[in-house]
């Protein structure tokens, strides 16, 4: 191949990556991040279900280590309600937009974190970045009513961190990814209606291995409402 060829595409593939590491970076407003704890406050009155041995706030950022076999799941098939995976949360009323950026140690199967809206052990949602059994690296959301349904979607086999957003406009939630924390794709929309106020934050699981750490990068949470319930503007 020509040397001049070969040169303008190494500076093509540096040119991409650096604009993607820009756009990445612009992404992160550590101004609005509730885990960035010198500035913000508001995540210290949050509260935990299944408080893990061990978490921490550090450097913008918060780690959960989720114990052996913790999971939320209440299965179809045998009817087992597994509800013992650590919940960071607080009470939300009313429409809200959360986004996180999330790095789970996805090395066993089913291993995950990601947001829940909870609304009691029979009510929930739960939207993750988990090591599927059924396709790797997935974006995954989980539909709990009284029974849980398992839905996976977009393959990610290629990336270790993942942005989520969770929208509510009044008893309608819409899930959305995105490999750069700019440009979003739904996953998934559900109603859960009769709940004016309801329990949202960050959980971490490790259902078939032992404990592993999993890392919430950002987190913030604006109490407004969107217009566009399928693109989340």
């Amino acid at each position: 191949m020509n040397k001049k060829i070969t040169l303008a595409i190494v500076l093509l593939i540096g040119s991409i990556t650096f604009c993607n590491a820009q756009k990445y970076l612009k992404a992160i407003d550590q101004s609005t991040n509730l885990l960035n704890v010198e500035k913000h406050q508001d995540i210290k009155s949050y509260k935990w279900l299944n408080k893990p041995q061990n978490h921490t706030f550090s450097d913008k950022k918060l780690i959960i280590e989720a114990g052996e076999n913790t999971d939320y799941f209440n299965n179809p098939e045998t009817n087992k309600i597994s509800s013992n995976a650590p919940f960071l949360y607080n009470e939300v009323e009313g429409d809200f937009v959360a986004t996180v950026l999330i790095k789970p140690d996805l090395s066993s199967v089913w291993n995950a974190c990601g947001v829940m809206v909870y609304f009691d052990s029979l009510n929930w949602i739960k939207f993750e970045f988990e090591n599927s059994d059924a396709t790797g690296n997935s974006i995954v959301s989980v539909v709990t009513k009284e029974l849980s349904d398992d839905s996976n979607g977009a393959v990610l086999n290629k990336i270790d961190h993942v942005w989520l957003r969770v929208t509510r406009k009044e008893d309608v939630y819409s899930m959305f990814y995105s490999n750069d924390g700019v440009d979003y794709k739904m996953a998934r929309l559900v109603s859960m209606k009769g709940h004016e106020k309801v329990y949202f934050g960050l959980e971490a699981q490790c259902p078939a291995s032992a404990a592993k750490e999993h890392s919430f990068l950002y987190y913030s949470l604006e109490k407004r409402t969107i217009g566009n319930i399928r693109t989340g503007v």
